[in-house]
């Protein structure tokens, strides 16, 4: 039988929480209480800003980071906090992510039940066509009365899974136990704001049911209690979760029911509900993640029950198989990120986010602007709710507009630089390569001036110059031919560009051509970065996706993200010559990408530490690099099987954090850039030194073929001071680096 289950996960939840502590005081009460009684420790609160669809979007937009979105065939939306009466959350979430619209919608709705049911029905469609995906969505906002005994487990999230044949991530099996009857424990009328809750006779009708779907899952299969090595349970309350799981030990005839041994079974599954408070139907799966995210050992192969609980009620068990590759589709640094990253509220605060509520006549309001995810609800407008690509409030300064039309007449664009962690020359014979964001970027700023004239203002280079379009067009065909000179060998790649600043105005004349945009009026356009030029980094990749997006952002125009990494690639060749397109792909889409043959997957973020050397800008530029390694070693297929296996070696150690692994992985690595002759013989020499003091080197651009600079060199080190003495010695600076989720976007000044 094929395998069906979860191929892909996201998670998302709100920027803000109030803590627990700051409860128990505004109320008076002991905080020992909810520590201890309960197991909640903060609340996560939306922001005005957010509601179930912008987070389910913003869960989902991780789920289909490596889907192709045309092979999802339904979205289905698992809530009991809905929008409309009628019209399914998940119809906006389809049009925000651009899914087919050959795509079935539908919301589910049954208390906390409601999301295992979407996963049932999604299984059942898999069944039935196996070359489709389909989307779950599970999203709420829990919220209670004011002072009401319910009050503390407020909260708010998002889970996100793609179900599909051959999952990556979880199996599910066939068998599984239900329950269904009549009860009055949890209950909210269309008339009302907050539920009804009944809190200690839901506890005793989840107790109850537990018991029920128990026995109907053992009627329906040969899986005994042993055979399963971890649980997870509806999480309302943590505490209520350890009763669960004691009971069920001793239905099954258990005898190590004391309270720590059952904290520690649940311990990774748990850590989540404990800093979210109740997050309804995505509850159960959010255990999942968490027992995924938080445990050590590598859970491949384990079976794992789940308990689903719906209020009203709707009971059931069944299990899943964790799959051997798990590990890298669970993207456990952001997640961190974004549970480390998110605010604390003051009792006042949090009072103001409880009492927002949008108009109920339905004229236009705006909602105020917070830190919210890559979506946001903008506000309201004749009834209808809407939504927008959200503005990174940290990173966002004043619109400036004209006061009579309100257009945006400034915009800015960053774009990030990369580091290329394995893969540099192979990559461009069809081998794989690794490279990475990171926190240095190339910033395009452009604004209309009263003359007719496009002035450049590249800060990097001290350079400033103002053509006519017509004058660009001409540059534009010199370089074009000037390429096609090199392509037929009859001169080298270093003199299609008589300056670097031509890259920059062939980018920017390229795609006002490509789509046709007219420039009535005349534009500045200023760029400078922080990522060193011509030293490996990607800065002239970062620079003309900056430029590209902030002309787009300018003239108006909606481009597909490839619509931009087409463009860019034609600048790149005229520095590079033969480019293979991995310093647009990892800018333009951030994190950290696996590619291969134009083809990428996106990985999560190396949890290792980083550190750069900037030895200087290589005498070489990348494109003889590039070029002098081809006419030499180009043939050669067992060098390029050498260089694949060990970025294949170095995948396997970042997505495991195998730091020994790693450290081979880079030493074989410099090993092979040192033989085809890119690593000059005095960074060799330093890059030797930092091996003795037990660390590992390796150059991260294309290096060099002459002169004793190779631009930048990645270095992986657990003894910092000892190997901060070595760069002294040879005259370097030692940097830190880290990887970015970012990539280029547009902002405003």
């Amino acid at each position: 039988m094929q395998k069906i289950g979860i191929d892909t996960v996201g998670f998302y939840t709100s920027h803000y929480y109030f803590d627990i502590e700051d409860f128990a005081k505004a109320r008076q009460l002991d905080v020992n209480k909810f520590h201890i009684g309960l197991g909640q420790y903060k609340m996560g609160i939306p922001a005005p800003d957010e509601d179930v669809v912008s987070m389910g979007a913003n869960a989902a937009k991780e789920a289909l980071q490596d889907i192709n979105i045309n092979d999802i065939g339904a979205l289905l939306f698992a809530t009991e906090s809905g929008i409309d009466q009628s019209k399914s959350a998940g119809v906006y979430v389809h049009t925000l992510l651009n899914l087919p619209a050959h795509c079935r919608i539908m919301e589910l709705k049954q208390a906390c039940y409601a999301a295992t049911a979407a996963l049932q029905i999604a299984v059942s469609l898999v069944q039935r066509q196996p070359n489709k995906k389909i989307l779950l969505i599970s999203s709420d906002v829990a919220r209670y009365a004011m002072h009401s005994p319910a009050e503390s487990s407020q909260g708010c999230g998002a889970i996100a899974m793609v179900i599909s044949t051959e999952p990556r991530v979880l199996e599910i099996e066939p068998a599984y136990g239900v329950y269904t009857e009549d009860v009055m424990d949890f209950w909210r009328p269309n008339y009302k704001e907050v539920p009804f809750v009944e809190g200690k006779h839901s506890s005793l009708v989840y107790l109850r049911v537990l018991e029920k779907v128990w026995d109907h899952f053992c009627s329906e299969t040969d899986v005994a209690f042993q055979d399963i090595q971890h649980f997870c349970y509806h999480s309302p309350l943590p505490r209520l979760v350890e009763k669960a799981h004691k009971l069920l030990k001793r239905i099954n005839g258990k005898s190590d029911l004391l309270e720590t041994h059952i904290r520690e079974e649940l311990d990774a599954a748990l850590k989540y509900a404990h800093d979210l408070g109740n997050t309804y139907t995505g509850a159960l799966y959010i255990s999942l993640l968490s027992l995924l995210t938080h445990t050590k050992e590598n859970l491949s192969g384990h079976r794992v029950g789940f308990y689903s609980y719906g209020s009203g009620c709707v009971g059931e068990f069944f299990t899943g198989i964790i799959q051997d590759n798990y590990r890298k589709m669970i993207d456990t640094s952001v997640h961190k990120e974004m549970m480390q990253s998110r605010e604390p509220l003051s009792y006042e605060d949090y009072e103001k986010f409880y009492q927002f509520a949008l108009p109920q006549t339905g004229e236009e309001f705006f909602t105020p602007r917070f830190q919210t995810g890559a979506y946001r609800l903008k506000g309201i407008n004749n009834h209808q709710r809407l939504y927008e690509v959200a503005q990174k409030k940290n990173k966002k300064k004043k619109l400036v507009t004209d006061p009579k039309t309100k257009e945006i007449f400034v915009v800015k664009a960053v774009s990030p630089g990369k580091l290329i962690l394995s893969g540099e020359h192979s990559v461009v014979y069809g081998g794989p390569a690794l490279a990475m964001a990171v926190d240095r970027f190339a910033e395009t700023t452009i604004s209309p001036q009263l003359s007719k004239m496009i002035s450049f203002n590249l800060l990097s280079f001290r350079y400033k110059d103002s053509f006519t379009i017509q004058t660009l067009r001409e540059i534009k065909h010199r370089l074009t031919h000037q390429y096609q000179r090199f392509l037929h060998g009859e001169i080298g790649i270093k003199e299609v560009l008589q300056t670097p600043f031509e890259l920059t105005q062939f980018a920017f004349i390229s795609l006002l051509d490509h789509v046709n945009s007219k420039i009535i009026d005349g534009l500045n356009i200023q760029t400078s970065s922080t990522i060193p030029v011509g030293c490996g980094m990607g800065s002239s990749a970062a620079s003309v996706l900056s430029v590209l997006y902030a002309i787009a952002r300018f003239c108006k125009l909606n481009l597909e993200k490839d619509r931009f990494l087409r463009l860019g690639y034609e600048a790149e060749k005229l520095q590079h010559g033969y480019p293979s397109g991995l310093d647009l792909y990892t800018s333009l889409h951030g994190g950290c990408v696996y590619f291969q043959n134009g083809q990428a997957a996106l990985r999560p973020l190396p949890a290792n530490p980083f550190f750069l050397v900037n030895t200087g800008t290589p005498d070489a530029t990348t494109g003889e690099a590039v070029t002098f390694v081809k006419e030499r070693f180009s043939e050669q297929k067992a060098l390029w099987k050498s260089f694949e296996e060990v970025t294949h070696a170095m995948d396997r150690a970042f997505q495991s954090n195998d730091c020994a692994a790693l450290q081979l992985a880079v030493r074989e690595n410099n090993r092979l850039l040192t033989h085809i002759g890119v690593v000059p013989e005095r960074v060799q020499q330093f890059i030797e030194a930092i091996e003795k003091a037990g660390a590992a080197a390796k150059v991260c651009g294309a290096g060099s073929v002459k002169g004793d600079r190779s631009g930048v060199v990645m270095m992986m080190a657990d003894d910092q001071e000892r190997v901060s003495s070595i760069c002294q010695r040879f005259g370097y600076t030692l940097e830190t680096v880290q990887g970015t989720l970012q990539g280029v976007e547009s902002l405003y000044d």
